[in-house]
């Protein structure tokens, strides 16, 4: 009865979109997942808050892919057309962490009812999956805050630095002629 139970509470799918935070000596993770509808991958949106705040999007396959450079995943939220970049293949999923990239895709996925994702493999093998959007933009918003973003807002990574004046021209000494 008893390993009938545990075997039952091991089998609950985790919950789509619920955000977690772990936090170690050194930085803060912040996160929101969903699994795929077959259960073979699953999309992470995700903050590293330490020195430095870095919001990443990640694709987790089963098993992992082998690391590699970087390759390309697109996706297609609400058929609204693919957007795709090269990602970085660490070993175990794959990530995106540019601002540019992050932001207009997090801003989507935030949105977004179905999520399709197409990540053509290190052994060049395309690995699609499907994804259900969150109920509300909620997860996504909250992952973000922790690191400072806002929904469709690119942060500012440094400050711009200030113009320098223009260099005026030193008069010739008579000891150069």
């Amino acid at each position: 009865m008893l390993l009938a139970l545990l075997l039952q509470v091991s089998a609950t799918p985790p919950v789509p979109w619920l955000v977690t935070t772990k936090v170690g000596a050194a930085s803060t993770a912040t996160s929101t997942s969903v699994w795929s509808e077959d259960g073979k991958a699953r999309l992470v949106v995700r903050c590293d808050a330490a020195k430095e705040k870095i919001v990443s999007i990640q694709f987790i396959p089963r098993g992992g892919f082998p690391a590699a450079l970087p390759r390309p995943v697109s996706m297609n939220i609400d058929d609204n057309g693919w957007l795709g970049a090269n990602w970085q293949f660490p070993g175990s999923g794959a990530f995106t962490s540019q601002d540019a990239i992050v932001t207009t895709l997090a801003a989507q996925i935030a949105r977004g009812k179905t999520i399709k994702v197409r990540v053509i493999n290190p052994d060049n093998t395309p690995v699609d999956a499907t994804f259900a959007g969150p109920a509300t933009d909620a997860p996504v918003r909250r992952v973000l805050g922790a690191c400072a973003y806002e929904i469709g807002v690119v942060p500012a990574r440094s400050a711009v630095p200030a113009a320098l004046p223009d260099a005026k021209p030193t008069p010739a000494s008579s000891d150069e002629e």
